[in-house]
């Protein structure tokens, strides 16, 4: 009976160990507690002996032995782990888990997330990784890839064209009410993933083992009068003391979430759960000087099947539903209301089944998602003047042209459809000689397929030409009301004739007044029209990976080996990736390790090319006047006539170096210093030259000839002081991107393509080489969390990000007749552009606060109260930029409560 006492107890005891392994994952703190609790268990199997005695003589020598980690895991891997605790705790405001990812070193918020025009936003802000752009970002969430790859790049230039569709970056917006962890890679990242140059963002959904049975409901909310505002003038200087009020008003907007849960536990195989957030927001603006409403929805729906250890180890079977809605409007432009969908629908089924021959994983999930909009058709560019003055009532520079903005971009729908087949299996633990091995190979298969449609063609009227009364003829607009205007009169000029004695003598300063007075409507009409064909485009893509690593370790050394393969139907190339990362264990005792990492990341390669390819752009359509009487329109000589065409090409890559040291405590927490640097190969840029074809295009080819570098140095601590949890990270980086044989002219770029930017007219391509939203060289984020008691609890976090030059779209169009070759028939080539502006994005500090007050109402009822304050001290975010006017939001409070019953 000793013995097996004995065994019992050393059996207890190695479970303590592994215990103390899950409390290291999982970031649970409470060590003390979980020693008793195992000393507690080994004291009741004791009691079952014979022989006591010697069995308490035993439990006097276990141990149990555990490390808070926080954040960021101390291993080889380049990762940090958000668990359910953290993303509970940390202040929020939409809830979106992007606001959380932003607090690691290494990533950088979307500067759009701190400017007033993101209190009506409800969208999931853009981050980047390692300086790589937002879409370079691999995001999945329980294994199902949500990268939006429709066009990825237009989140940064929203309706800006009949092209371009508000997406964003992910094809859903993940709140955290659903989720249960975040890992985030940042480099030295393992094989198993691919498609980034970035990161990767790996999102779990909460199990729908989490307790025997539960349900949640909570409400949050947000609006107008719980926050305050910073109004800029342009004599503002670097002091927030000298921002002076001037006539901007406050938006007036509410936003409201609720929340359900409903969790329950069948018996000990099977489980089910649904769980739901729905978030709306409802915001007031400015536009022309009338007050109108946006409207925006979000919904995250997950319903999950949960089977443990039956005919299968673990099988989850989850269907994800995220819509995305909006009811806006251009801001100051005339009947330019749209709506916009959005968002992701999904299914997934996971499958976990431990095998003679190693632990086999499969993940197999499909997903369809939208982004589309339905609005004006048409957009005009009038110049101010009488019968179409509203443009008087927008805020444009002096300097620049004056016009009454009306209409839209046109109505385009977009759907991308995915389907992928992920398959994994890790071999037993393998034994060679004095080193330890654990390989692991997969294979996964995948494909994309998108849809665009544009029913009708679109026109954007951008040559308005002011009719000259001077002419002996006035304008006759031969019926084309709605792109000419011609001139009237309140009453006839016969009769003002007689008003002003029987003639209007143009000599004298009261007829010219009265003449004036006298108008109606000034005649104007444009002269030409770019025209947006419309199109049907259906591409899709099909690409397989196969990847294999052995994580080894030997002594001291710790050593992951890996290579993934990735093969695409469109570029058609074989891609072999690389992984290498090692780690040295200094005094062989898990507390100081040495990294260090070289690393191939292969970009994903955007279905978005295929669709470039068989796009149409605009062409140019004008009409002559004869004798005042406007003709038909006519196709210019100008006929648009661009495709571009990716043969040959390689597929971009970031070859990584990576550097770290990392210490672990038992008092004072952990440390971690890291230097990474990215090197990007083959990156695509446009050829200086276009060549036409037999079919009568002129096209445009791409090369491999850009490259660029990203170097960051990040360090970061965490540690837990009894009930305090404290966490801080810093970052420099410096990035740079060339295109260097990107020397393309005006005349062989597609018109719709090109702005205006620091006096020259270059493509909108060539701007994303030279601006940077995400330019920030040094980073700074700390946090702290305690448990004053049982039932209060607080969370403080803050963020420094230092000053940096970009561009920015200033609201101002320019009139140039450098464009003559758009439209040579035309007999003016004025045309207008939107206007970029170099700006300097100042440096800032903001503090967030969370207060949660629980109440324990019964047994199984409990009662949450949570605030949450975003920029604490009402700092200025300096999202109005240097020498303008405009308005910050300030200090905004965010209420809320739970109920559960558990």
């Amino acid at each position: 009976m000793f013995t097996r006492c004995t065994v019992t107890c050393l059996f207890l005891v190695f479970c303590a160990g592994s215990f103390a392994a899950d409390i290291n994952q999982e970031q649970t703190t409470d060590i003390q507690q979980a020693k008793g609790n195992v000393n507690q268990s080994v004291k009741d199997n004791c009691k079952s002996s014979p022989n006591l005695t010697a069995c308490k003589e035993k439990i006097e020598h276990i141990e149990v032995v555990g490390r808070y980690v926080g954040i960021e895991v101390p291993e080889v891997v380049g990762r940090a782990h958000l668990n359910r605790q953290f993303i509970e705790s940390t202040p929020k405001t939409n809830g979106d888990i992007n606001e959380l990812i932003a607090l690691l070193p290494g990533v950088q918020l979307n500067e759009n997330a701190s400017s007033i025009d993101n209190l009506a936003e409800i969208s999931a802000p853009e981050i980047t990784i390692s300086g790589a752009k937002p879409w370079q970002t691999g995001f999945s969430i329980d294994g199902m890839n949500y990268n939006n790859r429709i066009d990825p790049a237009s989140s940064s230039r929203i309706n800006s064209s009949s092209n371009d569709v508000s997406g964003g970056v992910q094809s859903m917006n993940i709140n955290s009410q659903i989720v249960s962890s975040i890992t985030v890679y940042d480099h030295n990242i393992p094989a198993e993933y691919g498609d980034f140059s970035g990161g990767v963002v790996d999102v779990e959904t909460i199990s729908p083992f989490i307790s025997d049975g539960k349900v949640s409901v909570g409400y949050r909310g947000n609006k107008t009068s719980w926050g305050q505002y910073n109004y800029i003038s342009p004599q503002a200087t670097q002091s927030s003391e000298d921002v002076s009020d001037t006539n901007y008003e406050a938006p007036i907007y509410e936003k409201n979430s609720v929340d359900l849960m409903l969790q329950g536990s069948i018996n000990q195989h099977h489980a089910l759960m649904f769980n739901m957030n729905y978030l709306e927001s409802t915001i007031s603006d400015i536009s022309l000087a009338n007050t109108k409403q946006q409207q925006r929805r979000n919904a995250n729906a997950l319903l999950k099947y949960g089977y443990r250890d039956g005919w299968v180890d673990k099988l989850d079977i989850s269907l994800l539903y995220s819509p995305y809605e909006e009811d806006s409007f251009l801001k100051d432009v005339l009947d330019s209301d749209y709506h916009l969908e959005g968002g992701s629908v999904g299914g997934i089924i996971s499958v976990s089944q431990d095998t003679d021959i190693g632990l086999w994983q499969s993940n197999i999930n499909l997903s369809q998602s939208s982004n589309s909009r339905t609005g004006p058709e048409h957009y005009y560019l009038w110049l101010q003047a009488k019968g179409k003055e509203w443009g008087q009532n927008s805020i444009q520079s002096k300097d620049a042209v004056q016009v009454s903005k009306q209409g839209g971009y046109g109505s385009l729908d977009n759907t991308q459809s995915s389907y992928q087949w992920r398959n994994s299996l890790s071999l037993p633990t393998m034994n060679w000689y004095d080193s330890e091995h654990h390989i692991k190979t997969g294979v996964e298969l995948n494909r994309q397929q998108i849809s665009r449609d544009r029913a009708q063609d679109s026109y954007f009227y951008d040559s308005p030409i002011q009719y000259s009364t001077d002419n002996s003829t006035t304008l006759n607009c031969s019926g084309y009301s709605t792109s000419c205007i011609e001139q009237s009169f309140i009453v006839d000029l016969d009769t003002l004739a007689e008003q002003l004695g029987g003639t209007i003598d143009f000599t004298q300063p009261e007829h010219i007044q009265a003449y004036s007075n006298n108008v109606l409507t000034t005649p104007q009409y444009f002269q030409s029209r770019q025209v947006t064909p419309a199109e049907y485009i259906d591409v899709n893509l099909n690409k397989a990976a196969f990847y294999i690593t052995d994580n080894m370790r030997w002594a001291q050394l710790q050593l992951n080996l890996g290579l993934r393969y990735d093969y695409d139907d469109f570029f058609e190339n074989h891609n072999f990736s690389p992984r290498f990362s090692m780690g040295y264990d200094i005094f062989d005792d898990g507390d100081s390790l040495i990294t260090f990492g070289l690393n191939r990341y292969y970009d994903a390669g955007l279905l978005n090319y295929k669709i470039k390819e068989q796009q149409r752009f605009a062409y140019t359509e004008y009409r002559p006047i004869r004798n005042g009487y406007l003709q038909g329109w006519l196709p210019s000589s100008y006929t648009g006539n661009y495709r571009y065409k990716y043969d040959n090409l390689a597929t971009p890559f970031d070859d990584e170096v990576a550097i770290g040291f990392k210490q672990a405590t038992d008092y004072f927490g952990n440390f971690s210093i890291k230097y990474v640097k990215r090197k990007k190969h083959q990156q695509l840029a446009r050829n200086s030259n276009i060549t036409t074809a037999n079919d009568g295009y002129q096209y445009i080819t791409m090369n491999n000839s850009g490259d660029g570098h990203s170097d960051r140095i990040s360090i970061s601590w965490d540690a837990r002081f009894a009930d305090h949890s404290f966490w801080a990270n810093a970052s420099y980086s410096k990035n740079y991107e060339s295109n260097s044989d990107y020397n393309a002219v005006a005349t062989q770029t597609p018109v719709e393509e090109l702005v205006f930017y620091n006096d020259s007219i270059i493509s909108i391509d060539e701007l994303d080489t030279i601006r940077s939203n995400f330019g920030r060289p040094v980073t700074a984020n700390f946090g702290w969390s305690t448990d004053w008691n049982n039932n209060l609890s607080t969370s403080i976090t803050g963020t420094y990000s230092a000053a940096y030059d970009t561009a920015q779209l200033s609201g101002n169009l320019h009139s140039t007749n450098e464009l003559t070759w758009t439209c040579p028939e035309c007999e003016s080539n004025s045309i207008l552009l939107p206007v970029y502006n170099q700006v300097t994005m100042k440096e800032r500090v903001m503090l967030a606060l969370n207060v949660r007050w629980k109440m324990q109402l019964s047994e199984n009822q409990q009662l949450q109260i949570r605030a949450d304050v975003s920029n604490l001290f009402n700092s200025r975010t300096y999202t109005v930029a240097q020498d303008s006017e405009g308005i910050e939001p300030g200090r905004m409070l965010w209420l809320g409560v739970t109920y559960t019953y558990e």
